[in-house]
């Protein structure tokens, strides 16, 4: 799991793809996709999750 901190919306892309490249490596081996979370404002949390299908990522807010 990785947590993703911006603070400027054009930061977001590329720190996004950033952690969903390192986490791809562990969603692999695991054989599930990457699910990215919105926490709050600027805030996300990449990880490796059973419930997103192998090879998808899925995003969701709360």
């Amino acid at each position: 799991m990785i947590e993703v901190h911006v603070e400027r919306a054009a930061e977001l892309d590329q720190a996004l793809a950033k952690a969903v490249d390192i986490i791809s490596k562990a969603a692999h081996e695991h054989r599930t996709g990457i699910m990215i979370t919105r926490i709050g404002t600027g805030q996300y949390v990449v990880r490796a999750h059973p419930d997103v299908p192998f090879g998808l990522t899925r995003q969701v807010y709360t």
